[in-house]
């Protein structure tokens, strides 16, 4: 009934706990693949995972990018619902049996997100709104920081408590619980994202088409975040640069791109630094003008 499909790049033992979750008792039961798209890893996070006949795993020989490893498993799923999960997630006992609940009983909704938890139990902001260019102004001011009740954040919905449940723009490809029919409605991700922002423009296109997003707070999982790339700071900052100007000039107006262009690469290195100064995380400073330089060095082409 579920395929899960996971994007694997150096996650370690995050990988196997991760499938070790998948497999037990309540949730094994639903799943009838696991398709493990590994990203030319080399630490080895692929010898723990148990010789299985619902687990396949697809080598690539350099890493691909998230958008076009995703793409890999989505193109093989045939149950009914797909699961993109990311490997430094765990699901809980009742997660899965959860979600075909709730997506038997709604057939209006086409992706379901669910309640994500940290180390501490502490409710993870999973949730983003649609980007606009003026949100992406306030963000690099800082206004959002100073002025909360004021100013919404660009992306994330940090200025909600994700507890309680709700139709959203979209959720995060951390755990997007998607029916498979709807590949066949809007396509698969854009591989011209390599990481970050091909699930916004994929729920984005599935909206501007009648398609709904359901966030449900009833349902849990785990999600430690940013577990794959903690130490690459610099490099995910060039990466999340590159995809916001990918997606400002796939879906913004020409006066909507120069707005974004101002705010994220004429402003926001500079309140960047400013915020981390007050915080004195010189090491963020040095990383955030690292990311800014990779961005320089490395221009986008053929968009």
């Amino acid at each position: 009934m579920i395929d899960i499909v996971i994007v694997n790049w150096n996650a370690g033992k995050l990988l196997q706990d991760c499938v070790e979750s998948i497999f037990s008792a309540n949730n094994e039961q639903l799943v009838s693949k696991v398709i493990i798209i590994d990203n030319n890893s080399n630490d080895q996070s692929l010898s723990p995972i148990p010789d299985n006949p619902k687990i396949k795993i697809i080598h690539n020989s350099r890493n691909e990018g998230f958008a076009k490893a995703c793409n890999q498993g989505f193109k093989i799923a045939t149950a009914k619902y797909v699961l993109l999960l990311n490997p430094d997630t765990r699901l809980f006992t009742n997660t899965l049996p959860d979600c075909i609940k709730y997506m038997e009983g709604h057939p209006e909704t086409d992706i379901l997100g669910c309640q994500l938890l940290n180390e501490k139990n502490s409710v993870l902001p999973s949730c983003s709104r649609f980007p606009q260019p003026y949100r992406f102004l306030t963000d690099a001011l800082g206004l959002f920081k100073i002025f909360p009740k004021i100013f919404k954040p660009s992306l994330v919905m940090e200025d909600w408590d994700h507890k309680s449940s709700r139709y959203v723009d979209q959720v995060m490809g951390a755990f997007m619980f998607m029916r498979n029919e709807i590949f066949e409605k809007v396509g698969y991700f854009d591989e011209r994202f390599f990481v970050y922002m091909e699930e916004v423009d994929f729920s984005k296109r599935l909206a501007e088409m009648g398609g709904k997003t359901w966030f449900d707070a009833d349902i849990q999982s785990f999600h430690l975040g940013k577990g794959t790339t903690a130490s690459v700071t610099a490099f995910r900052l060039f990466l999340s640069l590159r995809s916001q100007l990918l997606y400002a000039r796939k879906h913004f107006s020409l006066p909507g791109q120069a707005i974004m262009f101002l705010a994220s690469f004429i402003i926001q290195p500079f309140s960047r630094t400013f915020f981390h100064l007050l915080k004195g995380d010189f090491r963020e400073i040095g990383n955030t003008w690292k990311g800014y330089f990779y961005f320089l060095r490395n221009p986008i082409k053929n968009m």
